[in-house]
């Protein structure tokens, strides 16, 4: 079963949010992955139309998308930063939903 995908408000025909919580990059067709983790981003840097970047944190780009759909359970990605130096996972309270 394929998960349920909205456009990013400003970045339509260039990204999407899943219902988890996975950023899509339509021109690469896959999800943006950190430490091969596609929910390790807690702020992501979206890149427009126009070439210009700006860091969103993707938590919030997942409520505009689906608050009304869905409950804040559905999202897996993290709340705060999910990774330390050298790309070691962090495994405190409050990182990620479980």
């Amino acid at each position: 079963m394929q998960e349920k995908r909205k456009m990013i408000k400003e970045y339509e025909e260039l990204y999407e949010v899943t219902e988890t919580g996975r950023i899509i990059s339509l021109r690469e067709q896959r999800p943006l992955a950190r430490c091969k983790d596609e929910y390790g981003f807690h702020i992501v840097s979206l890149t427009n139309k126009n070439g210009h970047k700006k860091n969103h944190n993707v938590f919030e780009l997942w409520q505009k998308a689906f608050s009304e759909d869905l409950d804040q359970k559905s999202f897996r990605g993290a709340l705060k930063a999910k990774y330390g130096t050298g790309g070691v996972l962090l495994n405190r309270k409050g990182v990620h939903f479980e």
